[in-house]
């Protein structure tokens, strides 16, 4: 955390002791299978995944991890009901979204103007049999990033996808210092990178090298500059 840099809310916590749990395993390739967020993604064509409204990223990135570890999600989506694709996904969003708010504010439901928080969004993230907790990234130190960095582009190459949090910092005022976008890590081969991205419906290839740097607005990060927060998958149930 510098003064060019500006503060992030993720720093932080992460100061005041949050996010240093141990990390859990990495899945085993069995688990999933690099390239099927891809699959989900060129299904819908010309039409594209985009979030449904400012305040749907997350859910979005929900609805794709799901339908990318649901082959029978994923074909509803793609042909669903009689209605088109565009409308199926964002009901999807808004069922989410419900789920992903429900009582994760000490009890009470989340503001829905505030999109989803990241525990609620791990609470009902799912790939097949995948669930998933979530830790902070601090993405301006290498010593407390480089771990979960190398851990999170593990999971991505086994096949399992890793919703991240991007949000900015206090150099654009504090509202800009707090997780605001959601993308969700993948692999296309198991060893390529690239994000899904929501607010433009589209796959982003990235490099380890640009995730471990943070400060610079980057087109996979929904316009933003930091990673702040990571939904890591846990162990097939």
């Amino acid at each position: 955390m510098t003064g060019r840099a500006g503060h992030q809310l993720s720093t932080v916590l992460h100061t005041l002791g949050g996010g240093r749990g141990a990390l859990p395993p990495v899945p085993p390739r069995a688990a999933g299978a690099p390239g099927s967020v891809r699959r989900v993604v060129e299904q819908f064509g010309a039409q594209r995944p985009v979030q449904a409204d400012p305040t749907t990223c997350g859910s979005a990135a929900l609805v794709v991890l799901a339908a990318a570890g649901d082959p029978r999600l994923a074909r509803w989506l793609a042909t669903g009901d009689g209605r088109t694709q565009t409308a199926r996904f964002a009901d999807l969003q808004q069922t989410a979204k419900a789920a992903s708010t429900r009582h994760a504010l000490l009890g009470l439901d989340w503001p829905g103007g505030l999109g989803t928080p990241p525990w609620g969004a791990a609470k009902v993230a799912r790939f097949g049999r995948v669930r998933y907790t979530h830790r902070l990234l601090v993405d301006t130190d290498p010593a407390r990033y480089g771990l979960l960095l190398d851990h999170v582009i593990a999971c991505a190459r086994a096949g399992v996808p890793v919703p991240l949090y991007t949000g900015g910092d206090t150099r654009a005022g504090v509202g800009a210092a707090v997780p605001r976008h959601v993308v969700v890590l993948t692999s296309p081969d198991g060893s390529a990178l690239e994000v899904y991205e929501p607010s433009v419906g589209r796959l982003i290839p990235v490099t380890r090298d640009e995730l471990a740097h943070g400060g610079a607005r980057r087109p996979a990060y929904g316009g933003w500059s930091h990673l702040t927060w990571a939904l890591l998958p846990l162990p097939p149930t």
